[in-house]
């Protein structure tokens, strides 16, 4: 039983770990979108390119999407890894 408990924290250590590097990436990626690549935006509607302003737009509401699903996934992962700690503590 020892052995499968430390399996499991290690996997849910893991997976934290994974979880807050592809939070990093959608933060980095967020961080481009709002600034050096904000100009394309306004080229875009300075130019009359409806379309690919509009694809601007709906490549930043999915990396807002994206942070918002990240940081539920983080948050239910800490819940998960304190509720597996309490249980295994009391085991």
């Amino acid at each position: 039983m020892n052995d499968q408990i430390k399996a499991l924290n290690t996997y849910f250590w893991n997976v934290g770990n994974d979880i807050t590097d592809i939070r990093l990436l959608a933060e980095g990626a967020l961080t481009l979108y709002e600034g050096e690549a904000e100009p394309l935006h306004r080229l875009d509607m300075k130019n009359n390119e409806e379309v690919a302003a509009s694809a601007f737009d709906t490549i930043g509401t999915a990396l807002y999407d994206l942070r918002e699903r990240i940081a539920e996934m983080q948050k239910s992962h800490l819940n998960e890894t304190i509720h597996q700690t309490v249980s295994n503590a009391v085991e």
